[in-house]
């Protein structure tokens, strides 16, 4: 059985957990314009048939600049004092069911939402309005 990149669709030949057929080829996918997010089945599924609406990260430094990088910041005067704020507006998110070069995804309308969830805990959330382009389901 043949495989494909996951970024440009080369045929793989070499080891079967290869999913890139080129190093370049793996930094274009994890730093293209969209940002991906891989979930276990139970998630995903949750997500893809609606009863999940939100994600969850934890504040961790990675992701901290993950989110900064795709979703932005700013600096707000307006306010007093004034601080730092998210953007808001709607981005496109892509969440897929594992690493594999034909796992299951769909991409979602993402805003990042103040954190919260459990008592005690902070995270990220990414609240998603809009999901479309399921693939390989």
């Amino acid at each position: 059985m043949s495989r494909n990149c996951i970024k440009c669709g080369t045929i793989l030949c070499g080891r079967s957990d290869q999913i890139f057929c080129t190093p370049s080829c793996r930094y274009k996918y994890y730093h293209s314009s969209h940002l991906v997010l891989i979930l276990k089945k139970q998630w995903f599924d949750m997500i893809l048939s609606g009863v999940k609406t939100e994600e969850y990260r934890e504040i961790k430094p990675y992701w901290k600049k993950r989110f900064q990088n795709y979703f932005g910041q700013y600096y707000d005067c307006s306010i007093n004092p004034p601080s730092i704020v998210w953007s808001n507006q709607k981005k496109s998110v892509i969440f897929r069911n594992g690493y594999h070069s034909d796992a299951r995804q769909f991409t979602a309308e993402c805003t990042r939402e103040e954190w919260g969830a459990e008592c005690g805990k902070q995270y990220y959330i990414l609240s998603m309005h809009r999901i479309f382009d399921v693939r390989n389901d």
